[in-house]
């Protein structure tokens, strides 16, 4: 037996169908099958290869994330935390008695090959979820997981989904309106009102900014300054000398990892460094310190990144974690994913299915209040076989998913020091950030 049996491969049609540009993603698909701890011999050669303790067929999920590309740092760490929650949960019975297959397929952080990644896993491994992607390419992922009839659960801010009406979508991050509020909060709470904005081109970056000058616009504050970022560029001077012509007391942005190195090399070079920044949770990554450097950072770059304080479901995930990498600060993303793939099993196993429309229901009945509050797959799943009402919280917010299918969490404000380290300096909860926006 080929040991990728059960595996799907890419027929002859699916390349002449358009589909070639899978190739790429082949040896990733067949390295997350094997990660995930289900024995490929399961789906190809039948039920006497399989494990004892699982005894039925896999069922398959499918992840969507960029795996390459300028974002492969974020697809890969989202790619890990879904994998802890596949291992976890098959080391405990699997889902409904069937463990968990997860194939993976790359965006590239781009549209056009998201749609081709979609379509493959939907309609060739034939998954029952899909697990990711991004903000940037849910937007044409959804509408084939609703021809599809399956539920996508989504890493993401963009503030397009903060009125979501589609059944089909679960947002399991915060939005970026509140990410915004956390760094606009931040800045005002330390006298930081006169602003300039430094937010990259892309739609990523750029859906930030009406929630940030929203914010900006309810606590009376200043913009003295708001300068587009363009990628690709082998000098930002231009743009750095507008930034910061009118002496803002902080800077608010977002831009990609390669910008990053040159803004803040020319910002050095300006005698800008004094002046603070509040990034977003794109720029907690070690590849973000490499590319600006470590003295770059110096003590006045902060982040504003959705925190695991307090949740029950981060003591499990971080044992996980360090299990598997020996670290206990997950990458970006993979507290999200662990929780997206936790929020389906569990919603699968109340609603006794992971058909739609019962798998809906049973998602939003496994995480929302009422019921009894539990943290891990093992203890939840206990529940629901006695009979019990769940209140399933994550380890990244309490999953406690709103009309519009939307989490809150809170955020935690980061700072790096000279060494490229970040400690927490100060932790604000939902509770918080909406006194502060109400009204």
């Amino acid at each position: 037996m080929s040991p990728t049996a059960g595996v799907s491969q890419i027929s002859g049609a699916d390349i002449a169908g358009g589909l070639s540009m899978q190739l790429k993603s082949v040896s990733r698909l067949r390295r997350t099958a094997l990660v995930a701890g289900v024995a490929i011999a399961v789906a190809g050669c039948g039920a006497a290869a399989t494990p004892k303790h699982h005894a039925e067929t896999p069922v398959t999920l499918g992840f969507l994330g960029a795996l390459t590309g300028a974002r492969a740092s974020l697809g890969t760490g989202m790619e890990l935390g879904a994998n802890l929650a596949v291992q976890n949960i098959n080391k405990h019975g699997g889902v409904l008695g069937h463990p968990i297959l997860m194939v993976a397929q790359d965006t590239a952080s781009d549209p056009a090959d998201a749609v081709p990644a979609a379509d493959f896993e939907i309609n060739t491994d034939h998954v029952a979820a899909i697990i990711g992607p991004t903000a940037n390419t849910t937007a044409v992922v959804l509408p084939l997981a609703d021809r599809a009839n399956i539920p996508e659960l989504m890493f993401g801010g963009g503030a397009a989904f903060d009125q979501n009406t589609d059944p089909h979508f679960f947002r399991l991050s915060p939005s970026d309106t509140e990410q915004a509020q956390a760094m606009v909060y931040y800045a005002h709470s330390k006298g930081w009102n006169k602003v300039a904005l430094a937010f990259g081109e892309a739609a990523a970056s750029q859906s930030l900014v009406a929630p940030v000058e929203a914010s900006l616009h309810h606590l009376h504050m200043t913009v003295v300054a708001n300068v587009s970022f363009t990628a690709g560029q082998s000098s930002y001077r231009s743009e750095v000398q507008q930034l910061f012509a009118n002496h803002p007391q902080v800077v608010l942005g977002q831009f990609n990892n390669t910008t990053a190195g040159i803004v803040f090399g020319e910002i050095a070079q300006g005698g800008f460094s004094s002046t603070p920044w509040i990034g977003t949770n794109l720029w907690y990554s070690s590849a973000w310190v490499a590319s600006v450097g470590a003295a770059a950072t110096s003590g006045n770059v902060f982040i504003s990144n959705s925190s695991s304080t307090g949740m029950v479901g981060a003591t499990q995930f971080i044992q996980l974690l360090k299990a598997k990498t020996g670290t206990v600060v997950p990458p970006n993303g993979a507290g999200f994913m662990y929780d997206a793939v936790m929020t389906w099993a569990l919603g699968a196993d109340e609603a006794g299915t992971w058909a739609w429309p019962k798998i809906r229901a049973g998602i939003l009945k496994a995480a929302n209040p009422p019921g009894t509050v539990c943290g891990t797959y093992q203890s939840c799943y206990a529940l629901i076989k006695q009979g019990k009402d769940i209140n399933w919280d994550g380890s990244e917010s309490t999953v406690d998913f709103n009309k519009y299918d939307n989490v809150f969490g809170p955020f935690a404000i980061l700072n790096y020091n000279s060494s490229g380290a970040a400690a927490t300096v100060t932790t604000l909860t939902p509770q918080v950030l909406e006194a502060a926006f109400a009204g």
